[in-house]
């Protein structure tokens, strides 16, 4: 299997070869010819045959070019357009494609090895509850008319006035003076998604009525949610059907609990009620507008200074290396932790530790999975020198001797 770098990458790779005159290999009129990149610019690159006896290229001619770069294969193909003496000019190549295949073995660790690494992503200490999901707004959500977060009186008047058009009551309720007390407080603050009554109550709901989100909770969320927190499902049944009549009683139409939600905080929540004297069904903009609103609201808490946790960039001691070779490495930390922060196909920068040899290097997170608690990363480096990789080839593998192992054309998935 292949993967295509990026255009930034392909050109950094083009110039690397010319300047370090890395070897390639070249498939070429189904030969196998070794060579150099001499040269590349705007109009091509050229490669020195190491045989100059090859046929001169026709008007579809490709060349198929193999080489190793920072431990990585990789190919490119290219229009060959001219043949002169031992050197061939291709066409700058339109990708240039990573092999992801494992190309050395990996060896478990020894007691003198250790990683370590600056956690790329934020790690928010607020004195709010936390909720399962996690909803990473940096950038400034799509304003509304009216509506300036700079101003939080202006902005909380413009939501009553809103929501009043829609709702028997309406409010805005924060976790910072007080916690989460009732059962649907509880509910959206644990799961961080809205609880809309009966809807999310009910196995089903007519189509007229239904309202189509994600966020919105259902009935087999509550159920899993509340057993979760130790509940058997005949006390969940119950639990439900006390709230529902509850809610009947009160000649409620329609409820909403929808949470405001910063990183991994649930801070607080909008609420919207609907009496069934007068009262109106929320329609599916109504409920766009309300989690439209909670994140403009908790981007204005933020503008004015509401939440006083600071941001803080960690360093990791405690990855556990499971297994590495010269081609990546794989480690594992608590899953709660790091989840959130260390995501898939993102750049990590870290110092591997072996023996008294401390190495800088740099990878991507190419997979990432979970077992009992405990969060694995497995990057492949993109980044590392070579007489570190030399030495840690030593160290693995007893010879920094690498294999020549370019494949065949059909063996690439490109």
């Amino acid at each position: 299997m292949s993967v295509p770098v990026s255009r930034i990458e392909k050109e950094f790779i083009l110039k690397n070869l010319v300047e370090k005159k890395a070897p390639v290999e070249v498939r070429y009129f189904d030969q196998w010819v070794a060579g150099l990149i001499n040269d590349v610019d705007d109009s091509g690159a050229v490669i020195c045959l190491s045989d100059g006896d090859v046929p001169v290229p026709g008007g579809d001619t490709e060349a198929q070019v193999f080489f190793k770069f920072r431990g990585a294969r990789m190919t490119f193909h290219a229009k060959a357009l001219a043949l002169k003496g031992s050197d061939l000019r291709i066409a700058i190549p339109q990708g240039i494609y990573r092999d992801l295949s494992r190309g050395f073995e990996r060896v478990a660790p020894g007691a003198d090895m250790s990683l370590s690494f600056l956690a790329q992503g934020e790690r928010i200490e607020l004195n709010f509850p936390k909720s399962e999901i996690s909803d990473e707004t940096p950038e400034e959500p799509e304003t509304m008319p009216n509506f300036d977060a700079a101003k939080m009186t202006n902005l909380l008047k413009a939501f009553r006035e809103k929501a009043q058009t829609f709702s028997s009551e309406n409010k805005i309720v924060m976790f910072r003076e007080r916690k989460p007390e009732s059962f649907e407080e509880k509910l959206v603050t644990v799961t961080g998604k809205t609880f809309l009554y009966p809807q999310s109550m009910v196995k089903h709901t007519a189509e007229k009525d239904l309202i189509l989100s994600p966020r919105l909770l259902t009935q087999e969320e509550i159920i899993l949610a509340q057993t979760n927190q130790g509940l058997e499902l005949f006390q969940v049944i119950n639990l439900l059907n006390k709230t529902e009549k509850d809610k009947n009683t009160k000649n409620i139409l329609q409820e909403l609990y929808s949470p405001i939600l910063y990183h991994a905080y649930v801070v607080g929540y909008l609420y919207l009620v609907s009496f069934k004297d007068g009262g109106q069904k929320f329609s599916q903009k109504v409920i766009d507008f309300i989690f439209q609103f909670g994140r403009l609201l908790v981007h204005s808490l933020k503008v004015n200074g509401y939440f006083k946790g600071e941001p803080v960039k960690e360093r990791v001691e405690t990855a556990e290396v499971i297994d590495v070779s010269a081609s990546g490495i794989q480690f594992a930390l608590p899953l709660n932790h790091f989840e959130n922060v260390l995501l898939l196909y993102n750049d990590l920068s870290f110092d591997l530790t072996v023996g008294e040899r401390e190495m800088k290097a740099g990878g991507r997170i190419m997979r990432k999975f979970s077992d009992r608690g405990r969060l694995y990363i497995c990057v492949m480096f993109l980044d590392i020198k070579d007489e570190d990789r030399r030495f840690l080839m030593e160290a693995l593998y007893g010879s920094a001797q690498t294999p020549d192992f370019y494949p065949s054309s059909e063996d690439w998935t490109v």
